[in-house]
């Protein structure tokens, strides 16, 4: 295989993929990206057998001298064309004692490779189930939902995040049991679809990671995106190539995304929203974070637990103590509705609420032992589900 390339193209393509690439998987070579080349295109793919991302580059005429195979470690690539000289020319030619040859100015590397016929590949989705649906919102159903997914959890359909579609609407949920953030979308559909599919919480950040980068690349402009679910799998195609002035992104660069969906079945989120709330409370969003943020400074270090005692309509009491003695108190402007009760929360639960939320916050409660519903101000597309503790 011999490549000669613009450094920028190919840097490009490599940092769209990299981190899927696990050097601590069993696999050694799973530490490494496959290199495809044939006379139009050069293919990338990095793999950890739960997510795959693939990048194909349409060459220019003369990049491809030589045809071939290979991989190279995708660590050591990435970062010996980070350091070349911008618009540099990138020579890779590989040699016939398993190793490569980089060559750039008069920098030169010589990388290990391994057989490019032993790299694993996941496979492509069976009998798919297409969604169209923007960019833009694709990213905020993930954004405002994945910090609830569970991190470790015997409950191995918790650590990934559903996607459920029913009723012409696609709804992300994730939990881990404590808390649930949901966020739901209408999308076009026909109206007796109905699907679920759970993706696992390295795939759900990989994906947000790319429709993130492709928003900063498109600036205010939008594009589609279509999911394509399929038994075991999920693959999404999105365009990195040149953008013109209407927006537009060109084809020369496609990143594929195929993550392994989780075999199990999630919790019915709908059984766990709270229903019969008779107590209501608004709040400033910025002033709550403020307060939360300096009332959470003296909670118990492993629980961080504040309380809140809803008294009166007007004023809501925050505090926080820990094993220390120490305490903190501060008021906060709130409007209330109900009878005077007091409720404990994790700090952090509520604090990663407030992260994802622009507007007014309403917490809609029943009693200190059950569950209380967080939304925005006007807002029935975001909702949040949080249990409360024992202090």
């Amino acid at each position: 295989m011999q490549l000669s390339i613009n450094r920028e193209s190919l840097l490009k393509a490599i940092n769209l993929i990299a981190k899927a690439a696990d050097k601590r998987h069993n696999m050694v070579i799973l530490g490494n990206i496959k290199l495809q080349l044939s006379e139009s295109e050069l293919i990338l793919k990095a793999s950890d057998l739960e997510v795959e991302l693939t990048s194909t580059l349409k060459l220019p005429a003369g990049a491809c001298v030589e045809a071939g195979t290979t991989t190279l470690p995708a660590t050591k690539l990435k970062d010996i064309c980070k350091s070349l000289p911008a618009q540099a020319q990138v020579n890779l030619a590989t040699q016939a004692n398993e190793r490569c040859l980089l060559t750039s100015g008069k920098s030169r590397f010589t990388l290990g490779t391994l057989p490019s016929e032993d790299y694993p590949s996941l496979g492509n989705p069976e009998n798919i189930t297409p969604l169209n649906i923007s960019r833009s919102r694709l990213t905020d159903l993930i954004h405002k939902t994945q910090f609830a997914m569970a991190i470790q959890d015997v409950r191995y359909y918790l650590t990934g995040m559903l996607f459920d579609v029913s009723q012409q609407q696609l709804t992300t949920v994730a939990t881990d049991g404590h808390r649930l953030a949901l966020a739901r979308s209408v999308i076009d559909v026909s109206a007796d679809l109905s699907m679920q599919a759970i993706l696992p919480r390295k795939a759900v950040i990989e994906l947000e990671r790319l429709a993130t980068e492709l928003g900063k690349m498109l600036g205010d402009k939008d594009n589609a995106v279509t999911l394509s679910f399929g038994r075991e799998f999920l693959q999404v195609s999105l365009p990195f190539g040149d953008v013109d002035s209407a927006g537009q992104v060109s084809q020369n660069l496609m990143v594929t995304f195929t993550a392994r969906l989780i075999d199990g079945k999630f919790p019915d989120y709908r059984r766990v929203m709270p229903s019969n709330t008779d107590k209501l409370a608004l709040f400033n969003q910025e002033k709550m974070t403020d307060v939360l943020r300096r009332v959470a400074i003296l909670s118990n270090e492993k629980s961080r637990g504040v309380v809140f005692n809803f008294a009166s309509d007007g004023m809501v009491e925050v505090r926080a103590n820990n094993a220390e003695q120490d305490e903190a108190v501060e008021m906060i402007q709130a409007k209330y509705q109900g009878e005077p009760m007091e409720l404990s929360f994790n700090a952090a639960y509520l604090q990663d609420v407030l992260s994802v939320i622009q507007g007014d916050l309403q917490m809609h409660m029943s009693q200190s032992n059950a569950s209380v519903l967080v939304n925005q101000l006007n807002d029935e597309f975001h909702q949040y589900v949080i249990m409360p503790m024992r202090i």
